[in-house]
């Protein structure tokens, strides 16, 4: 092989790996857009969902004012339900925020690399919680997950790695979510008063 033709194939595996990088930037932005989407949805059932818990809370306290104990209890049951519903809605925001931000400020392939494997795990969790109270999501969420999936195969490409899941940190994951979880509670119990008091 002469000079020339090693310079045009280093040359043409360059062009290869800008290409390749690009349709990695354009999936994250693919991503950030598909999570921003879907945290608007979420934001709008949290609305709903803090507005319709104070109609329960008023309804419920109409009742035990006029001596009606079984619809007040019915009431309270379904209000208690819809806390726990709310809860979850609010920590798949919050986890949901804290993963747009963190595919927000990645700066190059070694960033996308070590996050994406926690950014997957989070989104996971946060199928499992919106299952449930908005099932219309899940077709996003999968969507989402599917370009994290194209995301990492095309690292592994990249980098000649066959995955990326090496520097995973559970603890990275577990903090996000035990963070999302306190923060929810407090705003649940700050959007819709709390029966048992």
């Amino acid at each position: 092989m002469d000079k020339n033709q090693g310079i045009r194939a280093v040359v043409k595996r360059m062009k290869l790996f800008r290409r390749k990088e690009g349709q990695v930037w354009q999936n994250v932005e693919r991503v950030i857009v598909n999570l921003s989407v879907m945290n608007n949805k979420l934001s709008s059932r949290i609305q709903y969902m803090t507005g319709r818990g104070r109609e329960l809370f008023e309804a419920c306290v109409k009742a035990q004012a006029e001596g009606d104990q079984e619809k007040a209890a019915m009431y309270a049951s379904e209000l208690s339900q819809m806390r726990k519903t709310l809860n979850n809605v609010i920590r798949s925001q919050l986890s949901l925020e804290a993963v747009i931000n963190r595919l927000s400020t990645l700066k190059d392939l070694k960033d996308v690399k070590e996050a994406i494997a926690p950014v997957k795990a989070i989104v996971c969790n946060i199928s499992k919680d919106v299952h449930g109270a908005m099932p219309e999501l899940c077709m996003n969420i999968r969507a989402v997950q599917e370009s994290l999936e194209d995301i990492s195969v095309e690292i592994g490409g990249l980098s000649g790695n066959e995955t990326v899941y090496h520097g995973v940190s559970d603890d990275e994951v577990r903090k996000i979510l035990e963070e999302a979880a306190e923060i929810a509670a407090r705003r649940t119990k700050e959007a819709v008063p709390d029966i048992t008091r």
